[in-house]
């Protein structure tokens, strides 16, 4: 069948159907959502022209220019700051040595990666004391220390080891030599740590730290050279297209994702070390870019606002969606929900065309979805294992947390390629992503006309569902 009827066989399909009595959304709408555009855009964005789009970083700006130029080219109205499409913040930076040189007990200490260093340069000779990290109440210490690392796993947090070095500091320890085994998780964190980073990122890490291989300590040497300390302007890129509705436009819907990724790491085998970040998160930015385009090309405009939002500094612990929750362009009351968009490329086996949204007993947003993305053939689900797991793991959960209804939508699972440099856009499926896309528009429109509200649920217990649940014909992983 040609392209021309498929389009008009799926808005005769959501005329026909479309529970709410809505009608549906003209032709032009349909034909922004389509897997050619949606190639050309993932394909820029998990370029190696933006280098992995760190934080900070001028291939991060330079996607932050591309989202801020295709907004208005869709038409909207930009809701950033002084007018513009950005959301800006100077966010203090750092970096680290690469290196430091050392020795012990006369004999060259080979350096793994430095963690942190001090304002000035350090220098030391003499013993170190070894630590048992579970045997640190009541200890004092004079001078630096050595400690095991700890064994990481895919699901580790960084939390408790960084409590870990806080904790030293504060008994007195002046540096901390990390002992850790070939491929510790940390040396990969070593090496973002010789990047240009933001502070917050390292927050507690409190003088200088550095990474050793394993190794009986007898008098040591330490020189590192200090820390150097700087700033960057990094970007929310925020548009909005306005309700035509004189009461309802001031109520919102937000569609999000995150415009970052990890930047360039160790290279892999092959001797790639960019990062591209194609699944995570370009193809939910691409989305937010297809929709805000389909939105845009609707003749009747919704009656409520909608604002299409992309924040910096996820993959650096929810950094730009916490900036915004703090300090909104748009009042978080009269917020109605958040859809934010994480992962949409790589569908589990038996889940093409579906999508899962993550705190599913959190509101009735997702049975919401479910009955608008029905008449586009995708099924909205609660995912048995990581609705709950994530909900807290991405950037709805600051907006969440001042009491929005967000949640995250996601098409996929955590594949084994995420967060590394085989994560290429030649590797998602984008006829799943449309596919997925057209549902997270039809889902929506009768949100953001009006005809429905989502509301958050009340006295449900966790793991209680809000509304029976139609399982996907598919199995979950065991492991991440």
């Amino acid at each position: 069948m040609q392209k021309t009827s498929l389009l008009v066989a799926f808005s005769l399909l959501l005329f026909a159907s479309n529970s709410f009595g809505q009608q549906a959304p003209p032709q032009p709408s349909l034909e922004k959502i389509n897997q050619q555009s949606i190639t050309e855009t993932i394909k820029f964005l998990a370029s190696d022209e933006l280098a992995g789009r760190d934080t900070p970083s001028p291939g991060l700006d330079k996607a932050s220019s591309f989202v801020a130029d295709r907004f208005k080219k869709a038409g909207l109205d930009p809701l950033g700051t002084d007018g513009t499409f950005f959301q800006t913040t100077t966010k203090a930076t750092a970096q680290a040595p690469r290196s430091a040189t050392l020795s012990n007990d006369g004999q060259p200490l080979k350096t793994l990666g430095v963690l942190s260093a001090n304002q000035t340069q350090f220098k030391h000779a003499g013993p170190i004391t070894l630590v048992d990290a579970k045997q640190l109440a009541n200890q004092k210490f004079t001078g630096p220390v050595t400690i095991v690392a700890p064994p990481f796993n895919q699901r580790s947090s960084n939390n408790s080891f960084t409590s870990l070095l806080k904790q030293l500091a504060q008994q007195g320890a002046t540096a901390c030599l990390v002992q850790v085994a070939p491929k510790h998780r940390l040396i990969g964190r070593s090496f973002r740590a010789s990047q240009l980073h933001l502070v917050d990122e390292f927050k507690g890490l409190e003088g200088p730290v550095i990474l050793i291989p394993p190794a009986k300590l007898g008098n040591v040497t330490i020189d590192l050279a200090k820390q150097v300390n700087g700033s960057a302007v990094v970007k929310n890129v925020i548009g909005v297209l306005r309700g035509n509705d004189p009461d309802l436009a001031k109520q919102a819907i937000i569609f999000s994702a995150h415009l970052d990724h990890i930047g360039i790491g160790v290279a892999n085998p092959t001797g790639d070390k960019i990062n591209n970040g194609a699944d995570d998160d370009a193809s939910g930015v691409t989305a937010v870019l297809t929709l805000a385009d389909a939105y845009a090309a609707n003749p009747i405009k919704p009656k409520r606002s909608v604002i299409f939002m992309t924040f910096w500094g996820e993959e650096r612990g929810l950094l730009g969606s916490r900036h915004y929750a703090a300090d909104p362009t748009w009042p978080l009351q009269d917020t109605i929900a958040n859809l934010n968009l994480e992962m949409l490329g790589r569908p589990e086996p038996g889940a093409h065309g579906k999508t899962w949204m993550t705190g599913w007993n959190q509101s009735d947003l997702g049975k919401l979805m479910e009955q608008g993305a029905q008449q586009a053939g995708v099924l909205v689900f609660e995912h048995p294992r990581f609705s709950s797991m994530l909900y807290r793991q991405s950037d709805n959960w600051p907006l969440a947390e001042k009491g929005v209804i967000a949640h995250s939508f996601s098409a996929g699972s955590l594949h084994k390629d995420y967060h590394q440099p085989t994560d290429e856009w030649d590797r998602l499926r984008l006829d799943h992503m449309t596919k997925v896309i057209k549902g997270l528009f039809a889902g929506s429109l009768p949100i953001a006309n009006g005809e429905a509200t989502p509301a958050k649920s009340a006295n449900r217990r966790p793991g209680q569902p809000l509304v029976p649940i139609q399982k996907p014909p598919f199995k979950a992983p065991k492991e991440l």
